[in-house]
């Protein structure tokens, strides 16, 4: 359990304790790996294609790419930004706009490592729990057609400023099914999938007030020969558009094939191995943690001067310490023999919300499902002659993997 704790003394004041942060944000645990557009980064010895990138004549990628064993790009394929490899070396019949660089074995092992803590990081939260396809739609030889049909989604921010949502099983969008994600450039969302991807021609993931930078699709499997994997169908000329994607796409241990027509306009992809015969590329805006902080939805007991609504303590910020009236009576109290559940303080002898406490619920020991909200517990105790000091305010955050 994560939690944070304030302590309060009346002698000597106030000062906050954090024991431990919050979960971490995927965002920022992507860490390097974040600077490329297009990645493979699995080992090379896990799979076919694995740490392996292959790009087609009609390829020209706005940014970096990288490979941690080998980079291919046929002729007419124009690469902005860097190219790195890996022992395998590079074979390039297009142009690098940037650096042409084979990276050391421990410059691989420091982005692989980051890419599998962004996925890490991602299952650790809690989640909206949203079902998917059968896995078996999204393998090699998939024996299900079945999809997920167009879906919205919209902020439902958590503490760290996240929305976050789970797909269980194949995220697999049919010809004229999309997947909307709504927002604001504040906003930050996560989409974790437990299966793999599979996207249709005429299929789409669009973002709707927000950037690719913004959004996160983590993935933790994948593979090779029926082990779930990423396709995005050719276009076919019965069909007006290939599939369309934006987002950061993080699956270090999947294979990804993007065929031809596919639209990327504002997509990052750090797969396991990608096979790509697309045509532009472009990856917008540097990859950031929430903005947003603790409290700032404004649901604490404040009003806009920052000021109680109640004789009680700012529940819900940070710098706060009890008047000196609630520390009297809660003083009165603790020398009547009354402890904590009486005076004009609130009631923190059980763990049900306080009607004082706003959004703040008091922690939960035991358990190990759901999220809890910030909590309060407050003891008092005579002081020979002076004021009880008041003591443990402790903000409890947990996550949960969603199964």
């Amino acid at each position: 359990m994560n939690r944070l704790n304030a302590v309060c003394f009346a002698a000597i004041g106030c000062s906050l304790l954090s024991t431990a942060a919050l979960a971490a944000d995927p965002f920022d645990a992507l860490g390097t790996a974040g600077n490329y557009t297009l990645m493979g980064i699995a080992d090379a010895d896990s799979g076919t294609s694995s740490g392996f990138v292959q790009l087609g004549s009609a390829a020209h990628v706005f940014g970096d790419v990288g490979a941690q064993y080998r980079i291919e790009t046929a002729s007419g394929v124009v690469v902005d930004g860097d190219s790195h490899y890996g022992e395998g070396g590079s074979l390039h019949g297009g142009t690098v706009g940037g650096s042409d660089t084979m990276l050391s074995e421990a410059d691989w092992s420091g982005i692989q490592a980051d890419a599998w803590a962004a996925v890490e990081a991602a299952f650790e939260l809690d989640a909206t729990l949203l079902s998917g396809a059968p896995a078996s739609a999204c393998s090699t030889t998939p024996t299900s057609s079945d999809s997920v049909g167009s879906l919205h989604l919209v902020a439902d921010r958590d503490d760290e400023g996240l929305s976050v949502y789970e797909i269980d099983g194949c995220l697999h969008l049919a010809d004229g099914e999309t997947l909307t994600i709504e927002g604001t450039p504040d906003d930050r969302f996560v989409v974790r999938v437990t299966g793999g991807l599979r996207m249709d021609a005429g299929s789409a993931i669009e973002l709707d007030g927000l950037p690719g930078s913004a959004v996160m699709f983590a993935f933790d499997s994948g593979g090779w020969e029926g082990d779930p994997w990423a396709q995005i169908t050719v276009w076919e000329s019965s069909i007006d558009t290939g599939a369309d994607l934006s987002g950061v796409f993080v699956a270090p241990w999947m294979y990804w094939q993007l065929g031809d027509g596919t639209l990327l306009p504002d997509t990052r992809i750090i797969a396991g191995g990608v096979q790509a015969n697309i045509q532009d590329m472009h990856s917008t805006g540097s990859i950031t943690g929430s903005p947003l902080e603790p409290g700032d939805d404004d649901t604490d007991d404040t009003d806009d001067t920052d000021e109680p609504d109640s004789d009680g303590p700012i529940w819900g910020g940070h710098d706060w310490c009890p008047s000196d009236d609630w520390l009297k009576a809660s003083a009165e109290d603790s020398s009547t023999g009354g402890g904590t559940s009486g005076g004009s303080g609130p009631d923190f002898s059980t763990e049900e919300e306080s009607d004082d406490l706003g959004d703040l619920h008091a922690v939960e020991d035991g358990g190990s499902t759901g999220k809890t909200s910030q909590g309060c517990a407050v003891l008092g105790v005579e002081a020979a002659g002076l004021l009880a000091w008041m003591g443990v305010f402790a903000a409890g955050a947990r996550r949960r993997q969603t199964n």
